[in-house]
């Protein structure tokens, strides 16, 4: 290979190409997932076209990654195969049959074609509008075999937003706990549990990941100093800074929106508050004073309010504070136990556990404390986490003998288990957009 080649192949992790056509349906929203009716779709995906030279087994490993995220989106029910009018052809403007497609009961049609070019592979989508009988988009992706995953969710993300006018959520990622280490470390992987890899190596206990608005860094709680301790870990370049060593917790941290303040628990005189920290972790300011325990502050999207869990009631329950006024309100009143408020991020709902039976269930819950609804049904169910595009979320459950992580809709799509391993994997943290 030559060196141009080589250095042109090396820095190509991706490179999309939009199709010669025009794309039709530039503007139009086809699906409203902003409706309180959203219904899934009929989506015709044939079979991924070999276009040329692939690698054995190539093909299957993209059809199945990216029918896997096509259903994690909650957007669509995929057609039977072998009920399609077009088979192993990759169907194109010029080749589409909008009729057969209509008549077999499609509303969407996705046809994807893969290609191995040298030491390169692209894969290229068409994507029609089956009842008007339009072709809305179409792109091509180029980069190394290592980088087809990659390619895959870049190429549903595109999906996603030419059909809906929202961003997708599968170049995003999930920051978790697992103990798989025989200690609690921070892990990251992709939405549907692949590409994993470990944050902390501390050897202790890591808990309480909270992504920073830039999706660069991590906040997390650590007791390798036998104290829990506040720290900062850098994704990219794996460093680790030590940010609060108060003594007492420096726990369950959370960015503001705007990534220029730290809420977390504290010790207070004789209980925990809630404190604000500047980014370096210094000039500690007091939020909260009063005689009970306070934990788990939780930003609104606005950063003018912080939900937070507190047991001046007698058992936990969700309250939530004006950072102006200073004026306190509390959210919840139902359950015994109420923990692990997450705000969405459109400002609409807030998420959180309640203790039902001896075991947590997931609910959500309007600012103004009206419209609650019990998301989850079976199973232990805590730590939710939203994803960046409000509608999804994350959150770890015990259905068996360990703790796994499962993602669902906010409307009870789902859930779909992402972590399959013998071991816990608990507090998922969705991270922002990272493209």
């Amino acid at each position: 290979m030559s060196r141009i080649k080589s250095v042109f192949l090396s820095f190509l992790v991706v490179i999309v190409t939009v199709l010669s056509h025009p794309i039709a349906g530039k503007g139009i929203i086809y699906i409203d997932i902003n409706s309180p009716q959203i219904r899934r779709f009929y989506l015709a995906l044939p079979a991924i076209k070999d276009l040329g030279q692939l690698p054995q087994g190539m093909k299957e490993e993209v059809e199945k990654n990216l029918t896997q995220v096509l259903i994690i989106s909650d957007l669509f029910y995929l057609m039977e195969k072998v009920k399609l009018p077009q088979q192993a052809v990759y169907v194109t403007e010029e080749s589409v049959d909008f009729g057969a497609w209509g008549d077999a009961g499609a509303e969407f049609l996705l046809s994807v074609g893969l290609k191995a070019e040298g030491d390169a592979i692209s894969i290229e989508f068409r994507l029609f509008d089956v009842v008007q009988g339009v072709y809305i988009a179409g792109k091509r992706y180029r980069g190394s075999q290592g980088e087809m995953r990659g390619m895959v969710c870049k190429m549903a993300d595109e999906v996603i937003q030419q059909l809906t006018g929202e961003r997708g959520i599968f170049q995003t990622k999930i920051a978790f706990v697992t103990d798989r280490t025989g200690n609690k470390e921070i892990a990251l992987m992709d939405i549907d549990g692949r590409n994993e890899k470990m944050v902390t190596h501390s050897g202790s206990i890591n808990i309480s990941p909270a992504w920073h608005p830039d999706g660069r860094s991590l906040l997390y709680t650590c007791f390798q100093r036998r104290n829990p301790d506040l720290y900062q870990a850098f994704i990219s370049t794996g460093s680790i800074a030590l940010l609060s060593a108060a003594p007492g917790p420096n726990a369950t941290p959370a960015w503001s929106p705007d990534g220029k303040r730290i809420a977390l628990m504290m010790r207070g005189r004789d209980n925990t508050e809630i404190y604000l920290l500047n980014p370096q972790g210094k000039d500690p300011l007091q939020l909260t004073r009063s005689w009970d325990n306070k934990v788990s502050p939780a930003w609104s999207p606005d950063g003018k309010q912080i939900a937070f869990v507190s047991d001046r009631s007698g058992n936990p329950q969700i309250y939530i504070l004006d950072l102006a006024t200073r004026k306190l309100r509390r959210l919840t009143y139902e359950g015994r136990y109420n923990c692990s408020p997450a705000w969405s991020p459109k400002g609409d709902k807030i998420a959180f556990a309640r203790e039902e039976e001896g075991r947590f269930h997931l609910y959500t819950i309007r600012p103004d404390g009206t419209d609650v609804k019990r998301l989850t049904k079976e199973g232990s169910n805590e730590n939710p986490s939203w994803a960046p595009n409000g509608r999804h979320i994350a959150f770890a459950s015990r259905m068996g003998g360990s703790y796994d992580i499962y993602i669902m809709t906010a409307d009870g799509g789902g859930p779909w288990k992402v972590t399959t391993s013998e071991f816990n994997e608990t507090e998922p943290a969705w991270s922002p957009w990272l493209q």
